[in-house]
């Protein structure tokens, strides 16, 4: 066998093989690797039909590596360090990076499949300005100042043959840990009509506005809303207390408070009220390598949306 055989496993499969060793879960490391986890198998699969070994022993309750597993993980260990070492190498001091910003609407360190994406290309991006809503950064792209925006819901026709829809984010019901309902592992919003909401002005996102408004008036009974505070420690505080309840994005609920509980909506409310992320460029935007990369790595993003 040579370098140009066939029969070499790919890179794609030998970076799988490292991230199920790394995480002993065909699951973490699907969560890892940003992917769902039926190509990850198919891939594992592949990998050992390739080289004619067994890797992992597999039960119900857990996965261990093989003693041809291990000797493996050692040396493909080596071998990716090594390419990392060579990419990176190969780079000028005047690399122009690309300039991506991202709307504050999600926390997308708390998404494994943007924290996957944000890590692999860190050498060849810059993070744009934080805290700017996407109406701000499709300002800035139509400037000029930015190559990428990671925007949510919008309806700028400006850019509709130069946007890729890229993810859905659930939302999370916030609710006082007294509630009845926060014993439930799924509420129905028709079931706690009895707090009232706190929500945003329609002109600061009214695509999604809609979107919430045509599942609200399909409730037993209308749900009051109360106007938001100045940031979601306040309202988190006030759940807390009783005085209302709130709908968060999944990735924006991580704040442990006492006297809260989050959790997810019924399956007909939660696939309704999910938040679309595009991913947006620059109509005047040269296609290097490096950007047909990136629009590449979000093509078939939508299979990473979070249930």
């Amino acid at each position: 066998m040579d370098i140009y055989s066939k029969r070499l496993p790919t890179i794609k499969q030998l970076q799988y093989f490292i991230a199920v060793c790394e995480e002993l879960s065909f699951t973490g490391a699907a969560e890892k690797l940003g992917i769902s986890q039926p190509p990850l198998s198919t891939q594992i699969k592949n990998l050992e039909e390739t080289l004619q070994i067994t890797l992992f022993l597999r039960n119900s309750h857990k996965i261990v590596l093989t003693k041809e597993g291990e000797i493996l993980k050692s040396k493909v260990t080596k071998l990716l360090n090594g390419l990392c070492t060579i990419v990176k190498s190969t780079k000028t001091n005047c690399f122009e990076k690309v300039i991506i910003g991202s709307t504050k609407t999600l926390s997308f360190d708390y998404i494994p499949f943007f924290r996957l994406f944000f890590s692999e290309f860190r050498d060849e991006t810059e993070i744009y300005k934080h805290n700017y809503t996407s109406k701000e950064l499709l300002f800035e792209l139509q400037k000029g100042n930015i190559d990428f925006a990671i925007v949510s819901d919008y309806s700028n026709r400006d850019f509709s043959e130069n946007s890729l829809l890229i993810y859905q984010e659930p939302m999370m019901l916030v609710l006082p840990t007294k509630h009845p309902c926060s014993q439930l592992n799924k509420v129905n919003l028709s079931d706690v009509t009895d707090l009232p909401l706190f929500w945003f002005k329609q002109h600061l996102n009214p695509f999604f506005y809609e979107q919430c408004d045509k599942v609200f008036n399909r409730l037993d009974k209308p749900i009051i809303r109360r106007a938001e505070l100045a940031d979601n420690l306040s309202m988190l505080l006030e759940v807390a207390l009783g005085n209302g309840m709130m709908l968060l994005p999944q990735s924006k609920a991580q704040a442990k408070v006492d006297g809260v509980s989050y959790k997810k909506l019924i399956t007909n409310q939660n696939d309704k009220l999910k938040i679309n992320i595009y991913l947006v460029w620059r109509k005047n935007l040269k296609i290097t390598p490096v950007n047909k990369t990136i629009i590449d790595f979000f093509h078939s993003s939508l299979n990473h949306s979070t249930d």
